[in-house]
């Protein structure tokens, strides 16, 4: 059983696109998402820079197109899954390929949330912080001493030793400096501009229901796992409350992949830039290689 796993915000850099062969999906779709956006997508893909392509507005549509066009490449290959999951943004992108909506669609979602966090951002600053090493018991001391100096939420379960945590500036600083003093083999702020998954995100939640309750959704082609429930969803009504909830909410991806591995996937494909997710789903599923659609076109 294969699965298609798109990666969310943190696996953008500059060039990403030009690993991508050159073929007529690739320049339909640039060109799609630059008339929609109203800007040379391809161009900041190509060229940066960072800082702007590290936005949140410009991130999440980016990706989003990144990983489509590599999705409908690996299924032109013959390379077709049978369940998809998302991590963060990377759920809508897992949407698209289990064919929820229209490329376009999408890209207007992507742009809308992106434009949404980045506003959200401004009224309430916040950062996010990867720990690695420490157990559940010190990853709650981490947030019961951090959210004495504000909001702080552990945002992702990333694998059995990786959290990501959520939450104001002031928090966020202070739970770098107690999870080294306990130990953590890693503390490390990620390169994103605002606390996702937090409840500094509440803002977001009026505007992007309503825009989700107006897109047209189908019900998917295969099953999608998605975050907040990290089970299989094929009814369109639950796909846009979920969605809707995980603005706010946690990204359950260690139960998303048990849950993927107890259906009997043997093969996984990282269908976007990087190999974030790769490393994840190896730690999580012992013996388990993930394919990197990256490799798949540059061999």
């Amino acid at each position: 059983m294969v699965a298609f796993v798109f990666p969310g915000q943190g696996s953008q850099y500059v060039g990403m696109s030009a690993k991508i062969p050159e073929s007529s999906i690739k320049k339909e779709l640039f060109s799609k998402a630059s008339e929609i956006l109203g800007f040379d997508l391809l161009e900041i893909c190509e060229k940066g820079p960072q800082e702007l392509l590290t936005s949140t507005d410009i991130t999440q549509p980016a990706l989003y197109t990144v990983s489509a066009i590599y999705d409908l490449l690996l299924k032109e290959k013959g390379i077709k899954p049978q369940v998809v999951s998302g991590h963060s943004l990377g759920e809508y992108s897992a949407l698209f390929s289990a064919e929820v909506f229209s490329f376009e669609t999408g890209l207007k979602l992507v742009r809308t949330r992106g434009l949404l966090m980045k506003s959200a951002s401004y009224e309430a600053p916040g950062k996010m912080l990867a720990v690695i090493g420490l157990d559940k018991e010190k990853i709650q001391k981490v947030l019961d001493e951090a959210s004495k100096v504000g909001v702080i939420v552990n945002a992702n379960y990333n694998a059995f030793d990786q959290v990501v945590l959520s939450g104001s500036v002031e928090a966020i600083a202070e739970a770098q400096k107690i999870a080294k003093e306990l130990g953590a083999r890693l503390v490390k702020p990620l390169e994103v501009s605002a606390a996702f998954h937090s409840p500094l995100m509440e803002p977001v939640v009026p505007h992007m229901s309503k825009a989700i309750d107006e897109a047209e959704f189908k019900t998917p082609s295969i099953p999608i796992i998605q975050n907040v429930t990290a089970e299989p969803e094929r009814d369109v009504s639950r796909i846009k409350e979920n969605l809707k909830k995980q603005l706010t909410g946690s990204v359950n991806w260690v139960d998303s992949v048990l849950k993927m591995d107890s259906m009997g996937v043997k093969d996984y494909y990282e269908v976007g830039p990087k190999n974030v997710l790769k490393g994840l789903i190896e730690r999580i599923i012992k013996g388990t290689t993930v394919k990197l659609s990256e490799e798949v076109f540059n061999v």
